[in-house]
């Protein structure tokens, strides 16, 4: 076996590890313990019990963090509930502990091959965690009944949008299951609190809800019968067997995969392998540098933008020239905005040729730094339930990339990610028609497949409604 500690092996008769001086009868009953609750879990989900089955496995995987079985069957559970994020990182914890014949690089090379769908459902988690965001801000408590009503009109409208991209993440059903009870649409309750009761029995969110709904009548049965059939899943089903415990069999852990993977193998965290994070310190600093523009800044950018006009003066000249030499500084050193801000497009009547080739030089540079520093302060300040905040951010985005054609690569991109973000914002105001525009703008143009099935998903959902 090899010592739990440090990873070296260990001789069948040691009585310690020679590398660390481990106890090695101390470790051969924490695997047993770690098995132990292995085994518990696979009974659990075949009992439909899938809460009580991450508890087992967390306390598996607590003991023996090198149990790879129970850290890739938690992954399979984590997806089948729709938490993807979670998934994914158990799978990238079990890689990283055993590189080679381990079932986490097959289920990672399976989501990398279906990563279009997995995109989607990610969408789907992003609204769920809005919606619950705004909700826990909203002091509903303090609230009048028309405002309580509005809002919880406007959450279950994004998560039924939400339930479109991930149909499995139980946690948007409880929730949407919440915004019907509260709404008085029980029928409608009662049937999503039953589809969670179906695939986690023990669920204590859906079991308190359905407690309210019908708090005389039995509980739905744990397993489906043939009378309501389960669905068959969409997706292929990995095949490939499993390293076995001794009490771990090919066929049984078949089973268990086949009754977990369901319709779609899905989301969230994967994004990070997907779309580049956000660099957040260089987010902060361009966020202060926004603050720190003057106000002779902005008075010089609003005389820029003003129309051409015949014969300016050596002062008007100097000044312009001035503000050249100086973005042409803050481009050096990555203030892009600022940059923007002096000279974006100024009046060049009267600048020297050099003036003229420097600011030629410059400014497509800026306006893409620009751009994509105030598109990623306002992706944060969206995120953060900002909106108005975000809406400026991403107009000055937009005032900057507003130009660029397909020929500007990263620009290009850049101006259809604001018009996308911009639509989302519109689409919370209810500015419906606005945001069908922009959203068609992205599928028309977006060189991005992402933002494509994103605007396509909520304009089917515009349409519909």
């Amino acid at each position: 076996m090899k010592c739990l500690r440090c990873g070296k092996e260990i001789a069948p008769y040691d009585v310690v590890c020679h590398n660390c001086g481990a106890r090695v009868q101390v470790m051969k009953q924490i695997d047993r313990i770690s098995n132990k609750y292995y085994n518990k879990a696979i009974r659990q989900i075949k009992g439909s019990n899938l809460s009580g089955a991450l508890e087992s496995l967390g306390l598996s995987v607590g003991f023996n963090s090198k149990n790879i079985n129970a850290l890739n069957l938690m992954g399979l559970v984590y997806f089948e509930i729709g938490e993807t994020a979670k998934a994914i990182e158990c799978f990238i914890l079990s890689s990283n502990r055993q590189k080679r014949n381990n079932r986490a690089l097959q289920y990672i090379e399976y989501i990398d091959r279906n990563i279009s769908e997995i995109d989607k459902m990610d969408m789907g988690a992003k609204l769920y965690n809005e919606v619950l965001h705004k909700m826990k801000s909203e002091n509903l408590g303090m609230a009048d009944p028309k405002r309580i009503h509005r809002v919880l009109e406007t959450s279950a409208k994004k998560l039924e949008s939400a339930l479109k991209f991930n149909s499995k993440l139980l946690k948007a059903i409880n929730l949407l299951t919440l915004c019907y009870i509260m709404l008085g649409e029980r029928s409608k309750a009662l049937e999503l609190n039953k589809t969670v009761l179906y695939t986690d029995v023990t669920n204590r969110e859906a079991a308190i809800y359905f407690n309210i709904l019908c708090p005389d009548r039995t509980r739905p049965p744990i397993k489906m019968t043939e009378t309501a059939p389960k669905k068959e899943s969409k997706t292929e089903v990995l095949t490939a067997p499993v390293e076995s415990q001794g009490f771990f069999t090919s066929s049984m852990f078949m089973e268990v995969v086949a009754f977990l993977l369901g319709i779609l193998a899905c989301t969230a965290v994967f994004v990070f392998l997907v779309i580049p994070g956000i660099n957040e310190n260089k987010i902060e600093k361009t966020a202060e540098n926004v603050q720190s523009v003057t106000e002779e800044n902005i008075s010089s950018s609003d005389n820029t933008e003003a129309a051409p006009r015949p014969g300016a003066s050596s002062e008007d000249v100097k000044t312009k020239e001035d503000n050249i030499n100086k973005a042409k500084q803050l481009c050096d050193n990555s203030y892009y905005i600022d940059a923007c801000s002096l000279i974006f497009n100024m009046d060049l009547t009267g600048v020297s040729p050099e003036g003229i080739n420097t600011y030629n030089e410059i400014m497509p540079k800026a306006a893409a730094g620009a751009s994509k520093a105030l598109l990623e302060l306002g992706q944060k300040a969206y995120n953060e339930g900002k909106q108005e905040e975000a809406s400026s951010f991403l107009n000055r985005a937009n005032t900057y990339a507003g130009t660029a054609t397909e020929e500007d690569g990263k620009l290009y991109e850049t101006k259809y990610t604001v018009l996308f973000y911009l639509g989302r914002i519109a689409l919370d105001k209810g500015e419906g028609s606005e945001a069908a525009n922009m959203f068609s703008q992205v599928i028309r143009f977006h060189p991005d497949k992402r933002y494509v099935n994103y605007a396509e998903g909520y304009l089917n959902s515009l349409t519909e409604d």
